[in-house]
């Protein structure tokens, strides 16, 4: 998962328990408009970081890396997994979320299918939803690579080959294997429109976790405008604006169920352009919220009444100096000017010489009594990768560091 992920966190609310020890959700109210004064919510770095994963030490294989955000779930025993995707999936397993090691068991793997139409190429397990301890859903960032199938690319540019949507894949053991639904009814959410040779980067993603509040299950997708080149002075106009929003369902295990956000509505369906021609397919593009453009995860922050974004802007100062910003709502709508924890330069100051950057951030709190690890005391813990470009791609290491978090 090459690109800064676009994150949904979806609360969850489960109402009961299994005898075995599946710890019940917490209970999130549900979205409401926001009103002035929907308090901020600041953070504080606090003490040391903590390597929750080193490829130097704990890879089972050259491509076990932490490739996307850290999620975690209990499942029906109370084990923990906590999970840092990539195409191969393998998770970090223990009693508790500070007590997790690495496991070389596959739980996923993807298929690489030449095929578009199979939505079925490079896969991310990357947003799980727990909803019995046994039965985990998880939603799937799915890259069509176009420049490793023969005749699907022309270009050396892979980003112009690239074709992304996102695809379910269901656990029956608790989350220790993933199964995926075969196409065309794994299809979640996408651009109604086919991938196009050398037009890329092209389509939606859904990289945050899944929070359910009432009976409804939310996360948040994003993408990037398309076509390339497009809303600039003297180009065409974007059929896909760039940003991020929010999108829902009652069933997460129906994926022709979700839906997008258009402005006033939930009312955006996702329609595969494989399976017949789209009539009109600006009705099938959602329409982006503030801020969300580079939303890593949602959460519930339980003191301050309030749902928190955790963003991370690398390169473009969007809400100003480079790094970690979180920005509130009580709708998932509606979101605060974003609010600066931390600059990359900060974080790089504490740094060895050589060239690092960072990704896939997220905030992960051992006390929550929820299920999926939805909600947020007062210090949670922040979760990032450090990638070490000075020896390429596959040397990572997944930190984690206590965050003192205040409202007001």
């Amino acid at each position: 998962m090459h690109r800064l992920l676009p994150l949904v966190i979806c609360m969850a609310l489960l109402t009961a328990a299994s005898a075995r020890g599946f710890a019940a959700a917490a209970k999130v109210p549900s979205p409401r408009p926001i009103v002035q004064g929907t308090q901020a919510v600041s953070g504080v770095l606090e003490g040391p970081r903590e390597a929750v994963f080193d490829t130097s030490k704990d890879s089972c294989e050259l491509i076990d890396i932490p490739d996307a955000p850290a999620r975690a779930f209990r499942d029906y025993r109370g084990t923990v997994h906590l999970i840092s995707s990539h195409y191969v999936m393998r998770q970090s397993i223990g009693p508790t979320l500070e007590s997790v090691h690495h496991s070389c068991l596959v739980s996923y793997d993807s298929a690489h299918d030449p095929n578009p139409a199979h939505y079925n190429d490079a896969t991310w397990l990357d947003s799980f939803y727990s909803l019995d301890g046994t039965t985990v859903a998880a939603l799937g960032h799915m890259e069509y690579h176009g420049w490793e199938h023969p005749g699907m690319c022309r270009t050396s540019d892979t980003n112009a080959c690239w074709y992304n949507a996102d695809t379910l894949h269901v656990s029956r053991d608790g989350g220790y294997h993933f199964l995926s639904l075969p196409p065309p009814t794994n299809y979640i959410v996408g651009l109604p429109y086919t991938y196009e040779i050398d037009r890329g980067p092209e389509g939606y993603s859904i990289d945050t976790n899944v929070i359910k509040v009432g009976r409804w299950y939310y996360a948040m997708a994003t993408d990037w405008e398309w076509p390339p080149g497009c809303g600039n002075p003297g180009t065409t106009p974007c059929l896909v604006p760039f940003g991020g929003s929010p999108v829902r369902t009652t069933n997460i295990l129906d994926p022709s169920s979700w839906r997008g956000w258009d402005g006033q509505s939930f009312s955006v369906s996702f329609v595969d352009p494989y399976r017949a021609p789209v009539q009109r397919p600006e009705d099938h593009i959602y329409t982006p919220v503030p801020y969300m453009y580079y939303v890593n995860a949602i959460n519930y922050f339980t003191p301050g009444h309030v749902f928190v974004a955790t963003l991370w802007d690398p390169f473009n100062t969007a809400y100003g100096p480079e790094g970690l910003y979180l920005s509130t709502s009580t709708d998932l709508i509606n979101w605060r000017t974003p609010i600066l924890v931390v600059t990359q330069a900060q974080v790089l100051a504490r740094e060895p010489s050589g060239n690092w950057s960072y990704q896939y951030f997220s905030l992960l709190d051992p006390r929550s009594s929820d299920a999926n690890f939805s909600t947020l005391g007062d210090e949670p813990y922040l979760y990032y990768v450090r990638f070490d470009d000075n020896h390429g791609p596959y040397v990572r290491v997944l930190f984690r560091q206590r965050i003192r978090l205040t409202a007001g």
